[in-house]
């Protein structure tokens, strides 16, 4: 087949955008709060850099080169660790249409402009050409810079999205890339941090780290167009020429990362001849055959096997890390922060099961078909989560309380502990049948974010949030009161929160078993994406 032209896959996502505004009202409203957001932020920033025209190039230069340096940097990571990539133009689609790679990746890449973050990024690289229009010459050369720019980013979110999810489909690779990227995402802010406390001079620091961004693949275009506007055109020139290269190295990593058929990566866990998982689980397996114990058992196996769950896993065990290491940061001693990893923990633990029957996509449809009862359903979901969570989220708790020199507060800490996680779980099993929300379909790019996902998400995100943490007061408020006053409190805030763990996850199993007996049909219609 002939390759499509570049305006026919632009309007194409187009007219996709267009049908999902009129199929679902949740896209419509993640468009226009994004757009919001997206104006807001375009009209500060903007605003500022067009400010940057009367200011030396000395302060504009680093100002733009470090500024878009990050701005490539988040493109190609952020999809990695928190809102996905837009898949509206799915590789996967093509694949009968025998459309060539390399005739696919182009529109791809201009595909992406289309949509909130890619617009916003190139009004934000209009501002700067207005910055940098300090001679007639400068301008054209910066437009194009710019565009190379902005094009670099596009197809950095795309080549490390659609890399790493190949690398994810090797069982042996996928968990330790989880862990390590989760580690880098949570140590990056902190480290900038430390390098600025211990910076005397915060101008000269920034200058000194846009010159060497401006020499590293994500800042070439952004340093070429300040080479330019500085009369510096040589210079200009050659990063001008390594910024062309960076974006055709990227576009071959994408091309050759789709695999053969443009269809996306693909790799031994998608064969027909893959290993069946035969191991057994050592407490599942000692506990009486039941529907509930079927589900715990595939659940267990998600949190072994798939990417997504692995990722979800891998992010939830950073948590501790992340509590610990930004006081530290800030030059401020561990000592109660420590004390906040345990409940930090729960809470994200037992929240991040809101939306597990997403993850079954069409796969649900079993669960309706043999007629499993809604607790089953959800007594298996908290089974296999807790097996992990509650063993780990009590070390946790206890080993925060040791390390931080304050034994005596390990009653309270587990007592808040107990009662966000169980609050979680409850809330978590009335939500999940209440208002699941579209995700990555089995077997899918784990980093892609489903069309009309964003407003939900948000939605159900912050409703389950406050939700849990109010249901967790009882047990909250006599740990606080050990941690700023006498310590005995804590002995009051342990069996509450047990009590409350127990009462909470028995109250959300029946009561969301309940909703979801009443909305299978609904819940399989909203998950499937049919």
């Amino acid at each position: 087949m002939t390759a499509p032209p570049l305006r026919t896959l632009v309007g194409l996502k187009l007219l996709l955008l267009r049908n999902g505004f009129r199929r679902s009202s949740w896209q419509l409203v993640a468009f226009v709060l994004g757009a919001v957001w997206a104006l807001v932020l375009v009209l500060s920033l903007g605003g500022g850099l067009v400010a940057l025209r009367f200011s030396p190039m000395d302060l504009a230069g680093p100002v733009v080169v470090g500024g878009g340096t990050l701005a490539v940097l988040g493109w190609a990571f952020l999809p990695l660790v928190a809102f996905g990539v837009d898949e509206t133009l799915d590789p996967g689609r093509f694949a009968t249409f025998g459309v060539p790679r390399r005739a696919l990746v182009p529109g791809l890449l201009l595909g992406g402009l289309v949509g909130i973050p890619g617009v916003a990024t190139a009004l934000l690289a209009v501002a700067v050409v207005v910055s940098f229009s300090r001679s007639v010459p400068a301008v054209p050369f910066c437009l194009v810079a710019l565009a190379v720019g902005v094009l670099t980013a596009v197809a950095a979110s795309r080549t490390t999205t659609t890399v790493a999810a190949a690398v994810l489909r090797g069982r042996r690779t996928r968990d330790t890339l989880a862990v390590l990227g989760g580690v880098l995402a949570v140590g990056i802010g902190p480290g900038f941090n430390v390098a600025l406390q211990r910076a005397g001079d915060v101008v000269q620091l920034g200058r000194d780290i846009a010159g060497v961004a401006g020499w590293t693949p994500p800042g070439f275009a952004f340093a070429a167009a300040a080479d330019a506007a500085d009369g510096r055109w040589g210079t200009a020139l050659l990063r001008f020429l390594l910024a062309l290269l960076v974006l055709a190295g990227l576009l071959w990593a994408w091309t050759a990362a789709l695999g053969p058929a443009g269809t996306g990566p693909t790799g031994r866990g998608d064969t027909g001849g893959a290993r069946v998982d035969t191991r057994t689980h050592p407490v599942l397996d000692r506990l009486p055959a039941s529907p509930a114990v079927a589900v715990a058992v595939r659940c267990s196996r998600y949190w072994r096997r798939d990417p997504r769950y692995l990722l979800s896993a891998a992010s939830l065990l950073v948590i501790p890390l992340l509590v610990v290491v930004l006081p530290a940061s800030q030059g401020r001693g561990f000592g109660a922060w420590l004390l906040v990893a345990g409940p930090a923990l729960a809470f994200v633990m037992g929240w991040s099961l809101h939306n597990d029957v997403a993850y079954d996509h069409s796969a649900f449809a079993l669960h309706v078909a043999a007629g499993v009862r809604g607790r089953d359903d959800r007594a298996g979901r908290v089974l296999a989560a807790a097996l992990w969570q509650v063993p780990v989220a009590l070390v946790v708790a206890v080993a925060g309380a040791v390390l931080s020199d304050h034994a005596d507060l390990v009653p309270a800490v587990l007592g808040a502990t107990l009662g966000l996680l169980g609050a979680g779980l409850g809330v978590s099993s009335v939500a999940s049948a209440l208002a699941p929300y579209p995700a990555p379909p089995p077997g899918a790019n784990p980093f892609q974010q489903p069309r009309g996902a964003g407003a939900a998400a948000v939605l159900a995100q912050l409703a389950t949030s406050g939700l849990t943490t109010a249901l967790a007061l009882p047990a909250l408020v006599p740990a606080v009161l050990a941690l700023v006053g006498p310590a005995w409190a804590g002995w009051i805030a342990l069996p509450v929160g047990i009590v409350l763990c127990g009462l909470w996850t028995w109250l959300g199993i029946t009561q969301g078993g309940a909703v979801l007996d009443r909305r299978a049909p609904e819940v399989l219609a909203r998950v499937s994406g049919s």
